[in-house]
């Protein structure tokens, strides 16, 4: 399990296999959050890239394709599991539409219909417009530039977790995440759930609630206090010993690009939920 969440994190906009599942389509009542990143207020050009680049880093989109978003084998050292190839953005950009590409990165639909795997469109599916749209804008500057890398190819690993039900392509997991999602403590903790939706439940799930023997549940954040906090998402270091892994290496890669504001939003989101109260057993 702890193998294949990984990877959902450090995803592709590639994928294998055939025709996504037949039937009423899963997106279909999705509406964009109202709710931006500090920044999506942009009011001209220059801002939207700038906004774009950033979000380019706090969503992940840098961990899985590169710093160059020249593409990277996530599962490089583990053969067994097979070659999972997030490709290269830049050359792929030019054959996706604007149309196209809202299909696939907020809804798990690339354009030739093949079913899709890896890519967090699970969380994606919930930016806001003004935040999607800087991305794309920002994406669409980038040089072509490097080669591309093949297909993913499954290996038994992969094709065993598969069979277990352990995971799920997009349209599961964007149905997944769409029907339960993390729990809404009211507009004073609003900004901060937007937040936490479309960066922590790449690796805590849908509700937060965590994935056995990978992630914890986030109520782990009540034990911290918010200085602590602030020093893992800033660092990676965590409060009981400084280096935590997969967290620690988002946090300072990825979330320390948060604003100021972004984290204490969070921060202030993922306590009140583990301080809210719990259901009687």
């Amino acid at each position: 399990m702890q193998k294949i969440v990984m990877l959902l994190v450090l995803a592709g906009l590639t994928g294998c296999g055939t025709q996504s599942e037949e039937g009423a389509d899963p997106q279909a009542e999705v509406k964009p959050a109202a709710l931006t990143y500090e920044g999506g207020d942009y009011k001209d050009h220059a801002a939207k890239l700038a906004h774009g680049k950033r979000l380019a880093t706090v969503l992940v989109c840098t961990g899985c394709h590169g710093a160059n978003l020249q593409g990277t084998n996530v599962s490089a050292d583990d053969p067994d599991y097979g070659d999972m190839n997030a490709p290269n953005i830049t050359l792929l950009l030019a054959g996706y539409s604007d149309a196209e590409l809202d299909q696939l990165i907020r809804h798990g639909k690339p354009r030739d219909g093949r079913e899709f795997w890896f890519m967090p469109t699970e969380a994606y599916q919930f930016l806001s417009d003004a935040d999607y749209d800087a991305l794309v804008a920002y994406l669409r500057t980038l040089k072509p530039e490097g080669k591309q890398l093949p297909p993913i190819r499954r290996g038994k690993g992969f094709n065993e977790e598969v069979a277990k039900g352990l995971f799920g392509n997009s349209q599961q997991q964007i149905q997944k995440f769409r029907s339960r999602q993390p729990v809404d403590l009211g507009q004073q903790h609003g900004w901060g759930r937007y937040l936490a939706q479309t960066t922590c439940t790449m690796c805590h799930n849908n509700e937060l609630q965590g994935w056995a023997e990978f992630t914890p549940d986030l109520n782990v954040a009540g034990v911290f206090t918010p200085a602590e906090l602030e020093t893992l998402l800033t660092t990676g270091k965590g409060k009981s010993k400084p280096d935590l892994g997969l967290m620690s290496k988002v946090a300072r890669d990825h979330f320390s690009h948060f604003t100021p504001r972004e984290r204490q939003a969070v921060i202030a989101y993922v306590q009140a939920r583990a301080n809210r109260p719990q259901p009687a057993q």
